[in-house]
């Protein structure tokens, strides 16, 4: 097990955010957590989850560790995740190949290991698509409609990434965007309506 020792101790502030636990297939887990409102899972990539960024977009920062390595960094309250690049050795990271995500406890242990993950035997998933058209009404109170528009993919994409509770199912999103959102306006009612298609690939 890689040794993940900064070179300069430092004291975390109080009341930093925790990092989630989320299940990402039967059996395996990745650490997550809040940035502007929606969870990120790879701090490599984009919201989208298909184009580079430097993790410092996510409040990362370069440390160095012993035997000469480096990653990006970020405290969380229940320890520190490290992105570092496929061999595990530096934060130079490479658009062409996946970054490694770990996350270490406070005590120094290693929680996760996204490299150790994509070596472990994979089962063929199953997948099935499932499209779910939701129609809401919201009372504005002097919002605009576009608000609670994206009030609403808000709403769904945190219940989406949640998952159904622990123990429940096997069932696990593996991908999921907004294929539709529309706002239609009823003066009648004095109301909006918000039309989406949610794909999920489960």
């Amino acid at each position: 097990m890689t040794d993940w020792n900064e070179l300069n101790s430092r004291a975390k502030p109080v009341g930093l955010p925790l990092a989630a636990q989320r299940q990402t297939s039967p059996g395996n887990f990745r650490y997550t957590f809040v940035h502007d409102g929606l969870e990120v899972i790879d701090p490599s990539v984009d919201a989208t989850g298909e184009f580079f960024v430097s993790p410092r977009e996510y409040g990362f920062a370069i440390r160095g560790f012993k035997d000469g390595k480096t990653a990006w960094a970020r405290d969380f309250g229940n320890g520190t995740m490290l992105v570092v690049n496929a061999d595990g050795q530096s934060h130079v990271l490479s658009p062409k190949l996946s970054a490694r995500i770990l996350f270490v406890a406070p005590d120094g242990a290693l929680l996760q290991d996204s490299g150790t993950d994509l070596r472990q035997p994979q089962r063929v998933p199953d997948l099935a698509t499932v499209r779910l058209t939701v129609n809401v009404t919201f009372d504005l109170h002097g919002e605009s409609p576009e608000v609670a528009r994206t009030i609403l993919m808000r709403m769904v994409d945190q219940a989406i990434l949640a998952g159904p509770p622990a123990g429940q199912t096997d069932v696990a999103v593996v991908h999921h965007g907004f294929e539709l959102s529309a706002v239609m306006s009823d003066e009648q009612r004095r109301s909006t309506d918000t039309d989406f298609s949610q794909l999920l690939d489960i």
